[in-house]
C-alpha cells in the first residue's frame, strides 16, 4: 500500500491525526519514519561500559542523633 492509500484508510475509519486532522501521505510516511529510528534505536547492540565510580549508603538516623537535630 501506498501512504496515501493508508492515508485514506485511515480517514475512512475516522482516525484523526494527534492535532485532530485528517490524515496525509506525508503524515504517515513521518509516522514510519520515526518507528523505524526507534525500533533502530532500541534493538542496537550497547557494549557494558564499567566505570571506576562507587556508592557509599549512609544511615541519616545516625547522622541526626550524632549532630542533636530533632526529626
Amino acid at each position: 500500500m501506498t501512504f496515501d492509500t493508508i492515508a485514506e484508510w485511515l480517514n475512512k475509519e475516522g482516525c484523526l491525526t494527534v492535532r485532530d486532522k485528517k490524515f496525509r501521505g506525508a503524515h504517515v510516511h513521518s509516522m514510519l519514519k520515526k518507528r523505524l529510528a526507534k525500533e533502530e534505536l532500541l534493538n542496537r547492540d550497547y557494549r557494558p561500559v564499567w566505570s571506576d565510580s562507587s556508592m557509599e549508603v549512609v544511615d541519616k538516623t545516625i547522622l541526626i542523633s550524632d549532630f542533636g537535630f530533632k526529626k
